[in-house]
């Protein structure tokens, strides 16, 4: 049995998908990398074109993604880091337990930088180990040599191909709002649903970033993106209010007819916005489609036939007013989809984008101060980092290991923040340096000669850098041989060898492993308390608005108040994600984390209902108040949780829900005698007044329970380790 569930751990380790392959990134890369290698081998100069393709493979190691603006400062900060960590590297070179005590440093101050990141380290420790009178300074010029070439290789596309970055981001969004409307209208478990709502909110806000990327200069042409990606938005934020509502509605079941043309109305607007997004990769030539009206006439008349069967059956007007709802929220959401082919159709033309060279890298030295003075996670792994690197280059120096760097760059590449990154890391590196290894050393074996040490190179980074994205196992076995070859250009991969490096990765990787679990505490635990207050300070702040909304603020601050409670919602979810991957997670805890989650999702979704109502004109009664309550109920909830004090009694709201009740059914009243006189299809006032405030009342009530199970949310748990 325990055999079977470990042989199943690592088929699915192995197999798991951690992103898309990158074929044309493969292939530029592989060029990048030979084309140096081959101008030395043809000029009787291995020795330097070695260097130069390394300074390649460094900077092909740090290639970002997003505008190609935003790539060439990147691209800029890499070719600038790999120069510098050479020239360190070369500074003590021939100093062994000097470079024990610099390389340490150096690892820790890159994972505490993301802009430095593993590639600072890397430079260094390979400048360490060449011969002691390798020129220094020259050194450090053949590898900027090197990146600068990778770099015109990757920025090459910018002049024709600027916009590519932006309507692949745009197509993506549109993509992924489709996949979430797939699954809007089943009931049942929510768990897709929020899965797909979760990834279709990061794809829109992805493309919000990307194109803050982009330079504008306050054309209409130059709006047109960010207008559509507000559509899509839009498009979400109408998905999970009829969601919802549909919830409300299927307490009285509908009839069968009526869901399945939901379904086809719904689906009608998803494929409406595939098309789209296709239209938009390839710059509008292919055919958008039609609006899709057969669909929502179609719908509309089931909505209408139930809708009358409803009026005769039922003793108040509640359950039909929802159903108006749920028929207007559709035709919004196709009307969004409408709007975002019309701006598609006008083009998404755009300015020359520039990038700023010289700004300033993220996570800078005042991160880095704060994060030493609170001793937040980063820094204890960073730390962590250090002291495993020390452990592996002394083992290296001092028992004089040939291929000792392959320790120090096994632990430094395998250590994770948390224990089951960590143990994933070790087992991919090891499984796939090992058959990487033997391929190598097999295939030299076979056709020894630097035509087979150049074509294995070419071939490894070609596959290697397309699968990196793919599985870290995959990037070992494709990129191992690669990395082995070109590090050691000048020694041939003998079977010893490649032994050597196979049984050092190993032993790298039980050190990591022993860093992972033996040094201390991540110290994420003591998070838990103040981030779960955030969530609830942050939730708070955002019903404080959406009552402002109601009060007749139309310049409340939603929309920053709601990324703000994402925000603090993301930054919980993943401390929680990274202490359930520590050696003895606390379950019970982490339960209720995720319960606090839950509930703030439910949080914002009833919000976005409210919001969705608050645009237009609505008696509300007492909502506004009620909202105030809840409000309230959050902050006294998030100061407990910080100063340990007695929590505030449960959120009950009695009176103020009954007063909306009686609000509700004074219209419910009104509106029947209207019908007497104006016939029961007449769209008056009191009718559209009726509508809003009947969904006001789902959403409200709603709003209520799952701010009570939010705000009841508890952070106790053992004292960390």
């Amino acid at each position: 049995m325990v055999m079977r569930a470990a042989f199943a751990w690592l088929r699915d380790t192995y197999s798991e998908s951690e992103g898309q392959p990158a074929p044309v990134y493969g292939a530029v890369t592989a060029v990048g990398i030979i084309v140096p290698l081959l101008v030395g081998l043809l000029t009787g100069h291995a020795g330097p074109s070695v260097l130069a393709a390394l300074g390649a493979f460094y900077v092909a190691l740090a290639a970002p993604g997003g505008p190609y603006g935003a790539r060439a400062r990147a691209l800029f900060v890499a070719v600038a880091v790999v120069t510098v960590f050479t020239w360190l590297g070369g500074l003590v070179n021939g100093h062994p337990w000097l470079a024990v005590a610099v390389v340490p440093v150096v690892a820790t101050l890159a994972s505490m930088l993301p802009w430095m990141g593993a590639t600072a380290t890397l430079c260094t420790v390979l400048a360490v180990i060449r011969p002691a009178s390798s020129p220094v300074i020259f050194d450090g010029f053949l590898e900027m040599a090197g990146g600068l070439f990778m770099s015109a290789l990757l920025l090459a596309p910018w002049i024709t191909h600027r916009l590519r970055p932006l309507r692949m981001s745009l197509a993506e969004a549109a993509d992924a709002v489709a996949s979430a409307l797939d699954v809007l209208p089943d009931p049942g478990p929510d768990d897709e649903w929020i899965r797909r709502r979760a990834k279709a909110y990061e794809a829109v806000r992805q493309a919000r970033v990307t194109y803050g990327l982009y330079r504008t200069g306050g054309r209409d042409d130059q709006e047109r993106p960010r207008r559509l990606i507000e559509t899509f938005r839009r498009t979400m934020d109408e998905g999970v209010a009829l969601r919802a509502t549909l919830g409300a509605l299927r307490a009285e079941p509908p009839p069968e007819h009526w869901e399945q043309e939901l379904r086809v109305a719904i689906s009608s607007v998803a494929a409406r916005l595939r098309l789209l997004a296709g239209a938009i990769e390839v710059r509008g030539e292919r055919p958008l489609g039609g609006n899709g009206g057969v669909a929502l006439e179609r719908f509309g008349e089931a909505t209408e036939e139930v809708r009358q069967d409803w009026l005769a059956e039922h003793s108040d007007l509640i359950s039909t007013a929802l159903l108006l709802r749920v028929r207007q929220t559709v035709v919004r959401m196709a009307g969004a989809v409408d709007r975002s082919r019309q701006i598609v159709e006008r083009g998404l033309s755009f300015g020359f984008e520039v990038p700023h060279l010289l700004e300033r890298p993220a996570g800078g030295w005042t991160r880095l101060k704060q994060d030493i003075i609170t001793r937040s996670p980063g820094f204890r792994h960073a730390v962590r980092v250090g002291v495993a690197v020390a452990a592996a280059m002394a083992l290296g120096t001092g028992l004089k290991l040939t291929y000792g760097h392959w320790l120090t760059i096994t632990v430094l590449l395998s250590l994770r923040d948390s224990y089951g990154d960590t143990v994933k890391r070790v087992v991919k590196r090891v499984g796939g340096t090992a058959i990487g290894a033997i391929i190598a050393a097999l295939a030299l074996a076979l056709a020894p000669g630097e035509t087979t040490l150049v074509a294995l190179i070419f071939i490894g980074a070609i596959f290697g850098f397309t699968f990196r994205s793919v599985n870290h196992a995959y990037w070992m076995t494709f990129g191992t041989p690669m990395v082995l070859l070109l590090v050691d250009f000048s020694n041939a991969l003998y079977w010893s060898a490649a032994g050597w490096r196979i049984g050092l990765t190993f032993a790298g990787g039980l050190i990591a492993l022993a860093a992972a679990r033996a040094l201390w505490p991540t110290g994420r635990l003591r998070l838990i308390p103040g981030e779960l207050a955030d969530l609830l300070r942050s939730h708070a702040r955002l019903v404080r608005a959406v009552a402002a909304r109601f009060g007749g603020d139309i310049d409340a601050p939603i929309r920053r108040r709601t990324e703000d409670a994402v925000a603090a919602e993301t930054e919980l979810e993943d401390t929680s994600n990274r202490l359930g991957r520590e050696p003895t997670p606390p379950e019970d805890l982490l339960g209720r984390v995720r319960e606090a989650t839950a509930a703030a999702r439910r949080v914002r979704d009833d919000l976005k209902t409210l919001v969705a109502l608050a645009e237009e004109e609505v008696d509300a009664g007492p909502v506004g108040t009620i909202l105030d309550r809840v409000a309230d109920h959050l902050d006294a909830r998030a100061d407990a949780l910080v100063s340990d004090a007695e929590p505030p009694a449960e959120l009950t709201l009695g009176e103020l829900l009954e007063e909306l009740d009686d609000h509700l059914s004074g219209l419910d009243r009104r509106r029947r005698d209207e019908m007497s006189g104006v016939g029961i299809d007449a769209v008056t006032t009191l009718r559209r007044l009726l509508v809003q405030a009947a969904g006001a009342r789902h959403a409200v009530r709603s709003l209520v329970a799952d701010a009570g199970r939010l705000g009841s949310a508890d952070h106790r748990s053992p004292s960390e380790p």
